[in-house]
């Protein structure tokens, strides 16, 4: 019952487009960190780097050399977006990413373990047998369909996620807005927003809105009737994040996983323009 429930073939155009999203994102966050100055400032500038346990002998590269495996990375990021050697170019992306997160703790991110699950989750996907190069160089690979397993995983991975983030906000200085009221001081300059985000109610709706947001977004994604309103939550709230805290590809990322939420129908219409046969035979 189970095995029949994950492999059954469903609609692949979710994972096909978020396969081109996530490529461009690989590409604009390793290109991004070259001009940025982010890795001159903490892998090149440092005398000294904090790497993990058991990982000392994994040290940046000397002279420019992590310029040039941060663009490698890139390509590599290029490489997934067009399904070119895609099992390849993943796996790759997964481990020099992996390695340079491992190679200096002091630049810790959250978001940056979450893309190492995220592009070792891809590797093992069939993302690559449709709108892909390998796809068109060998079409015996090409699918409209995949199980329903490569759509469940990042379901669980992003409820993971979510769940988490609601749970670890669960404090006495998230609750009375101590911390939210310390981040917005930095943020007083903003254009616009600068005064508003001092403001107490602003506050109290980003500490309380951030757990109930995190909290029930995959829940209110999974049903029908509050799929679209949960979908334009997600906007404002990812949007918001990205404006005012610059954490990245991360809140693209996340809106990106909506795909894996709406009817194939939708998908094709918005991005593809055509109808998937596999969808067209009812299947």
């Amino acid at each position: 019952m189970i095995n029949k429930f994950l492999f059954k073939h469903i609609d692949n155009s979710a994972l096909i487009i978020f396969r081109i999203i996530f490529g461009l994102l690989c590409f604009l966050e390793t290109v991004g960190a070259i001009f940025t100055g982010w890795i001159k400032r903490t892998l090149i500038d440092p005398d000294f780097t904090f790497s993990f346990i058991g990982l000392e002998w994994l040290q940046p590269l000397p002279g420019n050399g992590m310029y040039f495996y941060y663009g490698f990375m890139g390509v590599l990021g290029l490489c997934i977006m067009v399904g070119y050697k895609y099992r390849w170019s993943t796996i790759l992306f997964t481990v020099l990413w992996a390695g340079t997160y491992f190679m200096q703790k002091a630049s810790y991110n959250n978001h940056y373990y979450l893309l190492i699950l995220l592009s070792g989750l891809m590797a093992i996907q069939p993302a690559h047998k449709y709108m892909s190069f390998d796809a068109d160089a060998n079409p015996d690979i090409k699918q409209n369909s995949m199980p329903q397993w490569c759509s469940l995983v990042f379901i669980l991975q992003m409820f993971i996620v979510y769940t988490y983030g609601a749970i670890a906000k669960i404090y006495p200085d998230w609750l009375n807005t101590t911390v939210i009221e310390v981040l917005m001081k930095g943020k007083a300059n903003y254009i616009l927003v600068g005064d508003l985000l001092q403001q107490k109610w602003v506050h109290y709706f980003l500490a309380y809105g951030g757990i109930l947001f995190d909290g029930l977004i995959i829940p209110l994604l999974l049903i029908k009737r509050t799929r679209k309103i949960a979908f334009l939550a997600s906007i404002f709230f990812h949007l918001f994040n990205s404006f005012i805290f610059q954490v990245g590809i991360f809140p693209y990322l996340s809106l990106a996983f909506a795909l894996f939420f709406f009817e194939p129908k939708q998908i094709h219409d918005l991005f593809l323009k055509t109808k998937n046969p596999f969808t067209m035979l009812g299947k």
